[in-house]
């Protein structure tokens, strides 16, 4: 690899996986002991635990990082399919879960962590996996450090039962144990699965021990004991097996932990079995499966899996041997993977293609063939170019790099034979990982075109401080990068507040109570305090103070999530073609850079020696493919820009961002040339140094067409939809998503951001610039895209709560991936907007066999972000604005709708948002804007992706006319608990009421809904007028006794007699009549019997006053109001009252008729208690009986006679 400038092709996009958070639905299975066999392992774990210090660094990582870690991919049809194990905590855990990026529609979701507690540790490098081809099962081998064999076979059904149906589960009928021989006289080094039912063991000893199922045993499932078959083969003679049990003779050997190992000892080992794929030329089954493997003393060998037999034996770089045996070369004696297989050929002699690797040195490759003998079978190995060389050259000379594993995938399925080669090298914590594209029938040709894949810097510390921010204080700056969305797990966050806590806290306050966000908070600011004792007190040092203490804390946290990004493997997916790492705590996902991200990443002064490589790969899929000089001149165009921004001041910097971030918020009053020209001059005027504009005069007088190097970067971020049938995405595939998301808009937005004020500097600086053409027309589009990525910054920084009304999978899944901790049990699960708004069906389509992954993930970001539709003319922000009020996000809602236009769907929005937020005066405003566009509009009009639980009521209200629109803005007033409001736009409803598009249901719920907020509100003359406004007979007499009901509840009773009530008079008396029989004390209860005799009074009807008056006289009297009290004259007033009603009539008509029990004879001056009133099924018990004016005067006497004698002294008379 020539020393030229770095070439970076390719994103590494960290996912965090945090475990804590899947506590609820992580399994822990016991494994069982080998029967016979004596462990002190529960013991020996119990005191690791408790070694462990509580709250500390260490105790961080024993619970969190893993100690090996890999991905299984299992034959394409079976799900899941990419299964994730980590070994952890000492060695004790096998972890396994589903890191399927898409799902089949056929089956569920799959989030549960299996965790296998093993009764003794597991040894490093002997865990291997292999899937049943026969059947869906996957079997699982990892060997103990006591020499014991687990073998899990795992079926669809394991994976789907929930923790209790596990804990009811027997581990003997999912787990085998077993024993070798073997181990007696020597020890396992590594293990490698063959397939489900073989697989080999290497031995300290350079012996190869196959372990092949015993099917002569059939396994019982009450026993937990497999049955194996032992076979045992090396290329050792008898003889020189004794010496290797001699170390006194001399034999080589090497340190390996507390042991050594012999130099033939195998430390990789890699399986072929013909494949019966497209690709490979022979027929299947004609070539015997063979063993691959290399030892310490970098020696290559084949073996002959069926026959244990040695087939061919070479160096591992085919070079010559040393003279003398302390001269070879030797490797590390860890388990390791340095071998790769081709499945291909492309000539008629060729099985498949091999390559090694050497990590002796820095790391060489070699390449080899396998080649067929006479019979059609394996005929030996031959090195492909035995005179080249091909070394990796590190990723920089800075730091010592090693290479810790390598992958080799297709790269085009035109090109069948085009292959990447990735390297994953190692520094540390730190890694790298680096890419070729190599022709297997020309690798020297490009050797030397390495490309290297980058981390974003969204994910760096911020390099400007924070107590010279204009837009945001301290605390909020910080607390806005801390908590990015996908940046920290909760479980750095929260070992980093223990630490922090520990060593910089003064005062340790309880705060288990509260949220994650305000304990530290909390705790960072608790730190810093203003001293009031000086006359003037400086907060310009309380800030900085407090920009100190933050600064610590983020550290802390840095540097925990950097102890987590160790890489620990690599690997690629066959089907997809997907390329990751796995991590010490989490998953990278290698993906290609977008066209802008390798215009923003590589920096101008590599454009001359890497122009050919990035023009050839550059992948118009993620891009207008540029090429060439256009390719070039966008990268100097953008590089210059990124200088002159990083040169200025940070107060002029802070200018910059707020000046660009106002216009793009605000509908334009001047004309572009007069906005260009106040933007320059408040932000850029005297703020460019000399030497930077001399260097940007150099740039642009390279680059020569302006107009056409800034449309080249505008047509690269188009993205040109294809329309293709996706998948269904997990919540892992989501998570990988939105991250690679988050990266890709912060490279455009800072790429947009630095051009806008490069183009005021080329349009408004003294230079010798050519003209450009129309510069208002290029203003104009730049700040249209950038409007579009300021949106998308947005949604990609700022937290919500993830439940949807809409029930999206994808939202109720990723709201299970987001809050950990005890702690904060109960807290709603959070993520960023842009995880709100994913769909569900946003996965990539099959790409087919291991072709293109990496191209395949950015893809699927770009068409995420595409589909968004946050430009000027798409309805994105408003479908935005409508998932975050219907995830209850109001304030975020508000905060977000100044990116909303002034269309009047956009005027709706606006409603709606001021609506959530309680405003219901200024909502009311935005409404009433929108009304006559919402009204009018065509009513296939988008309204959003469903996030309003009223959606289809929103979709009949576009283009249905002024009523039915008003008439919805009513019901949202309604929704809110505002019945004036609801009264106001029911009555604006109304006025609109004789439209043709209106029928009578519709003017029948809007009087509906008016009568009943009028008498919510106590508008009784409104609700009066609607109630007479119904037809409908049922809906008006249920609607007649609210209102009676409300009016005599809030004493407006005179108002109510007041009222015509004009054909429904009858309706009243009887709903009055019916309320009068319903009251249970006339004393203390509504005033239904006064009412009443008020409303026939009124109408002249006195004889039926007097009969509503002396049933309320009989109530009056049951209840012992008088008896009680001498002084009362309820009773003896209820008498005069009905006397002068009686009184008001002839003398022949004096008279009432009095309804009586038949049992309660002489009951008219009597104290009998007043029954409840019977059904008309018990009428026979009742008699009427007539009482006449002279009746009523003698039951009036009786009763001052009975007050009379409570005044004399009597007693319950």
């Amino acid at each position: 690899m020539s020393e030229t400038a770095p070439l970076y092709l390719y994103k590494q996009t960290r996912v965090n996986i945090d475990w804590s958070e899947k506590k609820t639905s992580s399994i822990d299975i016991a494994l069982p002991q080998h029967p016979g066999r004596v462990t002190k392992s529960l013991t020996l774990r119990a005191k690791s635990r408790q070694t462990v210090p509580l709250d500390s660094e260490e105790k961080f990582k024993y619970a969190q990082h893993a100690d090996a870690a890999s991905i299984y991919y299992r034959l394409n049809d079976r799900f899941p399919r990419c299964i994730l194990w980590r070994v952890l905590e000492d060695w004790q855990i096998l972890s396994l879960t589903s890191v399927d990026f898409t799902k089949p529609d056929s089956h569920p979701a799959l989030d549960k962590t299996f965790r296998f507690l093993f009764p003794e540790p597991i040894q490093p490098g002997t865990v291997g996996f292999a899937d049943a081809p026969g059947r869906d099962e996957l079997v699982v081998y990892a060997l103990t450090s006591g020499g014991v064999l687990y073998t899990l076979s795992l079926t669809p059904a394991f994976f789907q039962q929930n923790s209790t149906s596990k804990r009811r589960t027997r581990t003997n009928e999912f787990c085998k144990t077993f024993v070798p021989s073997t181990f007696t006289l020597n020890t396992p080094h590594a293990l490698f699965a063959v397939n489900h039912e073989s697989l080999a063991i290497s031995l300290h000893d350079g012996n190869i021990l196959r372990l092949d199922k015993d099917k002569s045993k059939p396994e019982s499932l009450e026993s937990t004991v497999a049955h194996y078959v032992e076979k045992r083969f090396s290329d050792t003679r008898y003889v020189d097996y004794i010496k290797l049990k001699m170390p006194w003779v001399g034999t080589a050997t090497v340190n390996y932990g507390e042991s050594s190992v012999y130099h033939t000892t195998v430390i990789s080992a890699i399986t072929y079995q013909q494949s019966q794929s497209l690709d490979s030329q022979q027929p299947p089954g004609s070539v015997r499966p063979l063993l691959i493997t290399v030892s310490v003393d970098h020696t290559l060998k084949v073996w002959s899996l069926e026959r244990q037999t040695l087939l061919h034996s070479a160096d591992l770089l085919n070079e010559p041997q040393p003279p003398s045996a302390k001269m070879k070369t030797w490797l590390d004696p860890s388990p390791s993977s340095l071998l790769r297989i081709i499945d291909s050929s492309f000539q008629d002699d060729h099985l498949f293609y091999l390559v090694t690797l050497s990590t002796a040195t820095t790391g060489k490759f070699k390449f080899w063939v396998a080649v067929k003998n006479e019979q059609g079978d394996f005929g030996g190995l031959v090195d492909l170019y035995p005179e080249a060389e091909f070394e990796a050259g590190p990723p920089s000379g800075t730091a010592p790099w090693i290479i810790s594993e390598f992958r080799v995938t297709p790269a085009s399925p035109e090109e069948p034979s085009l292959f990447d080669l990735w390297v994953l090298w190692k520094s540390d914590t730190n890694f790298r990982v680096q890419n070729i594209q190599f022709d297997i029938k020309s690798i020297p040709k490009s050797w030397s075109q390495w490309a290297t894949a980058i981390t974003d810097p969204v994910h760096e510390i911020p390099k400007r401080t924070a107590s010279l921010q204009t837009s945001e204080d301290v605390t909020d700056f910080w607390m806005n990068w801390i908590f990015y969305p996908g940046r920290f797990p909760d479980t750095v966050l929260e070992s980093a507040l223990l630490l922090y806590e520990e060593n910089f806290a003064y005062n340790k306050t309880d705060l288990k109570n509260e949220s994650l966000e305000a304990r530290v908070t909390t705790m960072v600011t608790s730190t810093t305090t203003v001293k009031e004792s000086v006359a003037t007190p400086s907060y310009e040092k309380y800030n900085s103070d407090l920009n100190l203490q933050w600064e610590r804390f983020s550290r802390l946290c840095t540097e925990l999530d950097k102890a987590r990004g160790e890489a620990l493997s690599l690997v690629t997916d066959p089907v997809s073609g997907y390329v990751w790492t796995v991590n010490v705590d989490g998953i990278t996902a290698l993906r290609e850079c977008t066209e802008p991200e390798i215009i923003k990443h590589n920096p101008p002064a590599s454009v001359g020696n890497n122009l050919d490589i990035l023009s050839w790969r550059n992948p118009k899929r993620l891009g207008a493919g540029l090429k060439d000089k256009d390719l070039a001149d966008a990268i100097l165009l953008v590089g210059v820009a990124d200088e002159l921004m990083n040169s200025l001041s940070e107060n002029a910097y802070d200018r910059c961002v707020m000046r660009l971030q106002e216009e793009v918020t605000r509908d334009p009053i001047q004309s572009m040339s007069d906005l260009m020209e106040v933007l320059w001059d408040q932000c850029l005027v005297d703020e460019v140094s000399t030497e930077m504009c001399e260097k940007i005069e150099n740039t642009i007088e390279y680059v020569g067409n302006l107009e056409q190097a800034f449309s080249s970067i505008f047509s690269s971020l188009y993205h040109a939809d294809i329309h293709n049938t996706p998948a269904r995405l997990t919540a892992f595939g989501a998570k990988v998503l939105v991250g690679g998301s988050q990266e890709v808009i912060h490279v455009n937005h800072d790429l947009l951001f630095s051009l806008v004020f490069l183009l005021l500097h080329i349009v408004y600086c003294d230079g010798n610039f050519a003209p450009i053409s129309e510069p208002e027309i290029l203003y104009q589009n730049l700040l249209a895209h950038f409007r579009e990525y300021e949106i998308l910054n947005w949604m990609a920084r700022n937290t919500v709560p993830l439940s949807r009304q809409d029930g999206d999978e994808i939202s109720r899944a990723l709201t299970e991936l987001t809050v950990s901790g005890a702690s904060l049990s109960g807290t709603e699960k959070r993520g960023s907007v842009l995880q709100l708004v994913l769909k569900q069906m946003s996965g990539p389509s099959p790409t087919g066999h291991g072709r293109a992954g990496s191209t395949t993930l950015s893809f699927c970001v770009r068409r995420f972000l595409h589909g968004l539709g946050v430009d000027r003319y798409g309805s994105g922000v408003t479908n935005v604005v409508s998932a975050l009020l219907g995830s209850g996000s109001a304030g975020k809602a508000m905060e977000f709708s100044k990116f909303l236009q002034s269309s009047c769907w956009d005027t709706y929005m606006k409603g709606r948002v001021q609506l959530g937020n309680q405003r219901y005066e200024t909502a009311a405003s935005f409404f009433h804007k929108a009304a006559f566009g919402m009204a009018t509009a065509k009513s296939d009009k988008s309204v959003g992706n469903g996030s309003f639980s009223a959606q289809q009521e929103v979709e009949s209200v576009i283009g249905g006319g002024l009523t039915k629109y008003y008439f919805h803005i009513a019901g949202l007033f309604g929704a809110a608990h505002t019945p004036d409001y609801v009264v106001q736009f029911c009555n604006t409803a109304l006025l609109h009421a004789n439209e043709p598009k209106v029928d009578v249901s519709v003017k029948t719920d809007i009087l509906l809904k008016l009568f009943y907020a009028a008498v919510q509100v106590c508008l009784f003359d409104e609700a009066y007028i609607a109630l007479t406004r119904l037809t409908n007979k049922d809906l008006q007499k249920s609607a007649l006794h609210t209102l009676i009901d409300a009016m005599v509840q809030h004493k407006e009773g005179a108002r109510l007699c007041s009222y015509p009530f004009i054909g429904i008079q009858d309706e009243v008396d009887g709903a009055l009549n019916s309320k009068c029989r319903q009251i249970l004390d006339v004393v203390t209860g509504p005033p239904f019997h006064k009412v009443l005799y008020t409303w026939r009074i009124r109408r002249g009807d006195y004889r039926g006053a007097a009969t509503i008056l002396y049933e309320r006289l009989q109530r009056l009297k049951t209840s012992q109001v008088g008896s009680t009290d001498p002084h009362s004259r309820v009773v003896a007033d209820g008498y005069l009252g009905l006397i002068n009603v009686l009184s008001c009539v002839n003398e022949n008509e004096a008279w009432i008729l009095s309804t009586k029990r038949a049992e309660a004879e002489g009951i008219a001056g009597g104290n009998t208690k007043r029954t409840k009133i019977e059904n008309d099924t018990q009428s026979s018990l009742q008699r009427r009986e007539v009482l006449t004016l002279d009746d009523i005067k003698a039951g009036y006497q009786a009763e001052l006679d009975r007050v009379g004698k409570l005044l004399n002294g009597g007693f319950f008379v």
